[in-house]
């Protein structure tokens, strides 16, 4: 690719932040402008040394030669790269839908400014399979113990036609007007509702109907900073009943 400096920027835009300009210049720390005016500006000249300085900072792979000149590979080969790990080419990246975005997107998930707006995380591509995913944010206590607060999930949007091909029992995200909640799906061959289920019995099971539901989102993956909450609870179950039954023996032996 030995075309305009312009051109290969975008390429590069492309690869790291889905095409959205203002996303890419806030990653390296510059002003939107300034790439800008490198991609559609009428600023002729190649990038400054601070400019790319920044962007070989912030993205390593990146070759800084092919963007100069666009001799070479717009990232950096090694040896290694197919070995173990996989590298930036087999990486996606996914929206994330934080809190914050949560709570508008029933306003402009039909927008693209919608999406150029929200963060991304990059994914290993042979995880998505082609799919497009999102990134959910888990708020509150419903799903406990199996889904915690902060939590981040992976998911992909489910065609209508395909509702009836889901688990029973599946956890989904079910988006309607009341907003974006993550429940287990229940009678789903029900053909006028779905029953609702949280893992927390604190909160009971309800019923909505299929006309009211907006979108249902397909949960493949977890992102967690606890690293062993079973095995936790179980430890401490089993350090209770050893203190018990000790209890009890103590309590034959007096007898």
């Amino acid at each position: 690719m030995e075309g305009a400096v312009s051109q290969r920027l975008m390429a590069i835009i492309k690869h790291f932040a889905n095409g959205n300009e203002k996303r890419f210049a806030e990653s390296i720390g510059v002003k939107p402008a300034v790439i800008n005016n490198y991609t559609r500006g009428k600023q002729q000249s190649k990038p400054g040394f601070e400019v790319l300085q920044k962007m070989a900072a912030t993205y390593p792979s990146l070759n800084i030669e092919w963007i100069l000149s666009g001799k070479g590979q717009m990232l950096k080969q090694t040896d290694s790269e197919h070995a173990f790990a996989f590298n930036a080419h087999d990486t996606v990246a996914i929206p994330v839908i934080n809190r914050r975005a949560a709570a508008n997107y029933l306003v402009g998930y039909q927008t693209q400014e919608y999406f150029e707006e929200l963060e991304v995380m990059n994914m290993p591509r042979s995880l998505l399979r082609g799919k497009q995913c999102y990134a959910l944010q888990v708020v509150g206590d419903s799903m406990q113990p199996t889904l915690y607060e902060n939590d981040y999930l992976i998911c992909h949007l489910i065609d209508r036609a395909e509702w009836e091909y889901l688990s029973e029992g599946q956890i989904c995200v079910i988006v309607s007007e009341s907003g974006l909640q993550v429940k287990r799906i229940k009678n789903k061959q029900h053909n006028q509702y779905l029953t609702l289920v949280s893992d927390n019995p604190k909160h009971p099971p309800f019923k909505i109907a299929h006309e009211a539901i907006i979108e249902i989102w397909k949960v493949n993956w977890r992102l967690t900073n606890r690293l062993t909450p079973d095995s936790e609870d179980l430890h401490n179950r089993i350090l209770q009943l050893e203190a018990r039954l000790e209890r009890v023996e103590k309590q034959q032996a007096n007898l």
